[in-house]
């Protein structure tokens, strides 16, 4: 099973531009393995467009990791004679894209640790802070984050060596100089498991803590930019024209940062 397992691998891996997608399926007539040529799927000239426009807009990659993604999506996307077009339609955003200042490349080590998130695999990791100073904690990976620049590791520590018990710690991947994925594995209660869509719309600042409410006025024309930012916010119209927003989210540093950023739109209330 181990070497069906990696010959699939070695297939996922190969798929070049052009090429049909091989699979290896059971076959019970056969009682044996068949390779088998699937046809490949692309995306449509409206898709790829947009999804290039999100790629450079979320800035997460650095300038090489990007320009070889962008070129490989669209030779593997669009027949030769439309790859002009979208090259002309990117090419410029791409000679003058801005990559994030760490300039490493990350598409490698969110891949693996993609893998340990999914192996349930403990990692072993040298992670330096913001102020500089470098820790080495032993992680137990659940789940991998994209948000404003940067890739988030989110995992659980022990709760001796944390400031909030029973809740995940947020790693920014580009901050971990080294790891290393053990063949430990380690088991999350049913009760605690992580789900890494619900924890998404309650961590909208990367910033970990308890989970809690809070509450503020909102003053300003577009509520929708509120509950576009704040996936668990729930606003009700107030006589005076004004919304009562509730949120739950983890932590306070990151939502009041960004209350207070808000001056003369927003009026917190509690937090």
């Amino acid at each position: 099973q181990r070497d069906i397992d990696d010959i699939r691998e070695f297939f996922s891996n190969r798929m070049i531009s052009g090429s049909e997608l091989t699979e290896i399926r059971y076959d019970r007539s056969a009682k044996g393995y068949k390779l088998v040529n699937l046809k490949t799927t692309t995306l449509t000239n409206a898709e790829l467009f947009a999804v290039t426009k999100i790629l450079f807009e979320s800035r997460a990659l650095n300038k090489e990791e990007m320009k070889i993604l962008v070129n490989k999506l669209v030779e593997a996307c669009l027949p030769p004679g439309e790859r002009k077009k979208m090259r002309d339609l990117t090419g410029n955003e791409l000679f003058h894209y801005v990559e994030p200042r760490h300039q490493k490349p990350l598409i490698e080590p969110v891949w693996e640790l993609g893998g340990a998130v999914y192996h349930h695999r403990m990692v072993q990791m040298d992670y330096q802070k913001a102020n500089g100073e470098i820790s080495h904690p032993l992680v137990k990976p659940v789940g991998i984050m994209c948000s404003e620049y940067y890739f988030y590791l989110i995992a659980y520590i022990g709760d001796n060596d944390k400031k909030y018990p029973g809740y995940p710690t947020v790693y920014r991947i580009d901050r971990i100089l080294e790891y290393k994925i053990l063949e430990e594995g380690f088991e999350i209660p049913y009760k605690n498991r992580f789900e890494e869509g619900e924890f998404r719309k309650r961590i909208p600042f990367m910033y970990t803590g308890k989970l809690h409410k809070t509450t503020f006025t909102y003053t300003g024309p577009d509520i929708n930019a509120v509950l576009d930012r704040l996936p668990t916010a729930v606003a009700k119209k107030q006589e005076d024209g004004t919304y009562l927003v509730t949120v739950e989210v983890y932590g306070e540093k990151g939502l009041e940062m960004w209350l207070r950023g808000q001056e003369g739109t927003l009026y917190g209330q509690n937090f």
